[in-house]
C-alpha cells in the first residue's frame, strides 16, 4: 500500500511534461489453486520517467473467459515501478481491487496482488513479456501463484500538456437495449423473457470506414438483473452518408444474472444504421462461445463525437496547437466507502457494515456543476459480488480558499451479494467536503443516503475519495 501511495505522489505532484506517457496492458492469466479459471487482465496506466526508472499508476480490470465463472469481474487500482535497460525492463507492481460474481468463492470480494514482470520492447510503442503474480481473495477461496503472458502498448494521450497535440477522431456513446432470452440463455427463465441493458462505449476512428470500440454494460432490470459484459471490437461503415449502414463485431466476456455463459468468453455481432453521426439503431446477436446461450439484442445509442488528444492508437491523427483548442477537465475519482444499514438480507441475516472500493469519473458541466459516472464493489462484510453503477451530479456550492462544500446525487443500478435491492434501482443524495491539495488534486469526504424502496436495502454511506484531474484538449 505504501508503494502505491508513493507512485501516486510522484505522478500527480510532478509538473515536468517530459518523460510522461500513458499505456494499456493486456495480460492472459490461468489461475492455479482451488478455484481454477482463466481471465483477461487489462490496465490503463499513466507513467512518469525519472532517468531509467518509470513509475506508473492506474486502473486494472479482470474478466473471466474460461472455467465456470462467466460474469466474474474485478475492478481496482494498480501501481508499478519499472527499471529499463535499452530494450529490456523489469517491474514490480501492486494491485488493490474488489469484485466477484457468478457464484465464485470470492468472500468479501477484496483482492490484492503482488506482481513481477520482465519485458522486451518491440519498436517504440510495444513490449511483450512474462509476469509472475501472487494474488489472493483473503476472505474467500481464490488464491494463485502463476505466470502470465503480457503485452504493453504506449497510448498517444499525454496527461501533462505541452504546446502541440496529436488529435484523434473519438466518440462516447450511451447504449441502451433489450436482450430477448429463452430457457437456453438463463436459468431464471422457463420459456421467454427480456432484460434491459445499459452501457457506455468509447470509440476511435482509425480509418474513414473503421472504428475501434471498447464497451462496458450491464442489466439491472428484467429477467437477468446482475448480468454484465465487457468487450472490444470494430465497427465498419462501408459508405459515408447522413444515414450510414454499419457492421459491428466485438469479442469479450460476460455473465451473471443466471446467464448460461460458462467461462464467460463471448462474441457479439450486429448491424444497423448510424444517423447524422449522432444516433444508432441496430440489431445485435450476443453469443456465448462455450454454451448454447445466444440472444438477439435490440440496441439504441446516442453518440457524442469529438476530436480530442485522447485516443487508443496513433492512427488517423493530425496536429493541433494548444492556442487553437478548447480544454475539458476530466477527474478520476477513487477511494473507499462504507454502507451502513439495518434489516436483513435475502438470506435472512442481519446486515453487516459493507466496505467497498470505489472508482469513477467526473466532467464539468458548468464552473461548479459536475456530471459523474461511478461504480462501487463490495470489499468487506461478506457481500462479495455486490456492485453498484451510478450516474449523477456533484455541485460545489460553497468555496473558501482551498476548501469546498457541496451536495451530490445519483441514480443507481445495483445487485449481487445477497443484498435485497428491491427492483435493482435506487436514488441517492448527500453532501461532500473537499480540500484542494494542488491545482490537479483534491481529497473529499462524502456522506449520502441511498433508497432502494420500502423494506429494501437503504444504507447510509460515508467515504473518502481522491480526485486527480487531467486536461483533455479538443475542437
Amino acid at each position: 500500500m505504501r508503494m502505491v501511495k508513493l507512485m501516486l505522489i510522484l505522478l500527480l505532484f510532478s509538473t515536468e511534461t517530459a518523460g510522461q506517457a500513458t499505456s494499456m496492458q493486456m495480460q492472459l492469466e490461468s489461475l492455479n489453486g482451488p478455484t481454477p479459471m482463466s481471465w483477461m487482465t487489462q490496465r490503463f496506466l499513466i507513467h512518469k520517467d525519472y532517468n531509467s526508472t518509470r513509475f506508473g499508476f492506474g486502473l486494472e480490470t479482470q474478466s473471466a473467459i474460461s472455467g465456470n465463472y462467466g460474469g466474474f469481474y474485478v475492478f481496482g487500482v494498480h501501481g508499478i515501478a519499472e527499471k529499463k535497460w535499452k530494450h529490456l525492463s523489469m517491474s514490480a507492481g501492486v494491485t488493490l481491487a474488489t469484485g466477484g460474481g457468478a457464484g465464485a468463492p470470492d468472500g468479501d470480494g477484496f483482492m490484492y496482488r503482488l506482481e513481477g514482470a520482465a519485458k522486451y520492447a518491440i519498436g517504440m510503442k510495444q513490449a511483450v513479456g512474462i509476469s509472475i503474480s501472487a494474488l489472493d481473495f483473503p476472505s474467500g477461496n481464490i488464491y494463485s501463484l502463476h505466470p502470465a503472458l503480457q503485452w504493453s502498448y504506449t497510448m498517444p494521450y499525454k496527461w501533462q500538456t505541452s504546446g502541440v497535440f496529436d488529435l484523434f477522431y473519438t466518440s462516447i456513446s450511451l447504449v441502451t437495449g433489450v436482450l430477448f432470452l429463452d430457457e437456453n440463455d438463463a436459468s431464471r427463465i422457463t420459456t421467454n423473457g427480456q432484460s434491459l441493458y445499459a452501457g457506455v462505449r468509447f470509440s476511435q476512428g482509425v480509418l474513414p470506414v473503421l472504428d475501434l470500440d471498447l464497451q462496458l454494460g450491464a442489466s439491472a432490470v428484467g429477467a437477468t438483473d446482475g448480468f454484465m459484459d465487457y468487450k472490444a471490437g470494430i465497427t465498419w461503415l462501408p459508405v459515408s452518408m447522413p444515414l450510414e449502414p454499419y457492421l459491428r463485431l466485438a469479442l469479450g466476456s460476460g455473465g451473471g444474472g443466471s446467464m448460461r455463459t460458462a467461462g464467460g468468453l463471448a462474441v457479439c455481432t450486429g448491424l444497423g444504421l448510424r444517423m447524422n453521426d449522432r444516433f444508432e439503431l441496430g440489431m445485435d446477436y450476443w453469443n456465448a462461445l462455450e454454451t448454447r446461450m445466444g440472444a438477439p439484442f435490440l440496441t439504441m445509442s446516442a453518440r457524442f463525437p469529438v476530436i480530442s488528444n485522447f485516443g487508443f492508437i496513433n492512427k488517423a491523427k493530425y496536429i493541433g496547437s494548444k492556442e487553437n483548442l478548447k480544454s475539458k477537465t476530466m477527474v478520476l475519482v477513487t477511494g473507499s466507502r462504507i454502507n451502513l444499514s439495518q434489516g436483513t438480507d435475502r438470506n435472512g441475516l442481519e446486515y453487516e457494515p459493507m466496505g467497498a472500493l470505489f472508482l469513477g469519473g467526473k466532467i464539468p458541466m458548468k464552473s461548479s456543476l459536475w456530471l459523474s459516472g461511478e461504480t462501487l464493489w463490495a470489499a468487506t462484510g461478506g457481500y462479495g459480488a455486490y456492485a453498484e453503477g451510478m450516474f449523477g451530479v456533484y455541485h460545489d456550492t460553497w468555496k473558501h480558499q482551498s476548501v469546498v462544500l457541496g451536495w451530490n446525487g445519483s441514480v443507481i443500478a445495483a445487485g449481487g451479494g445477497g443484498i435485497n435491492v428491491g427492483k435493482g434501482a435506487a436514488i441517492a443524495a448527500g453532501v461532500h467536503l473537499s480540500k484542494m491539495l494542488n491545482k490537479g488534486l483534491r481529497v473529499s469526504a462524502i456522506a449520502r443516503y441511498k433508497y432502494f424502496g420500502m423494506d429494501a436495502y437503504n444504507p447510509w454511506t460515508i467515504g473518502i475519495q481522491l480526485e486527480p484531474s487531467f486536461q483533455v484538449y479538443y475542437k
